[in-house]
């Protein structure tokens, strides 16, 4: 009893480890997903940043692919504003679908799950 104890300790130490591992990679991912939904010029300015650091821009270039990148910017948000309602149509229907071979229970935490989804995504909710 004596030699499993200290192992135990060990395995409840890496246990916790990971567990907490887990959890904080998953708070990180959803800031970062939040801030990059809720601040796209952020994310242009960090991609900008990177991309300057990375392959040595000089001042005449960084204004070019600042231009350049602000112009994506526009188009992206042109090109969401077009498939953004297809794509909530397809994932309502995909909702749809799954609700129909769940329980009442798994149902009523299936609903939960979509709520925290569409509030970190900011996606309207689908019909009823």
């Amino acid at each position: 009893m004596k030699k499993i104890k200290p192992w135990l300790v060990i395995a409840l130490v890496f246990v916790a480890g990971f567990v907490a591992g887990v959890v904080v990679t998953r708070g990180v991912v959803r800031r970062v997903v939040t801030v990059a939904l809720t601040n796209p010029d952020r994310v242009r300015d960090l991609i900008e940043k990177r991309v300057a650091a990375r392959v040595k821009l000089d001042a005449v270039q960084r204004e070019k692919v600042h231009r350049i990148l602000a112009g994506s910017q526009g188009d992206l948000k042109e090109l969401r504003r077009d498939i953004a309602p297809r794509f909530f149509i397809i994932l309502s229907n995909a909702e749809s679908q799954i609700s129909t071979v769940l329980t009442p229970e798994q149902r009523e935490k299936f609903e939960k799950l979509q709520e925290e989804n569409r509030r970190l995504w900011h996606v309207p909710p689908g019909p009823k």
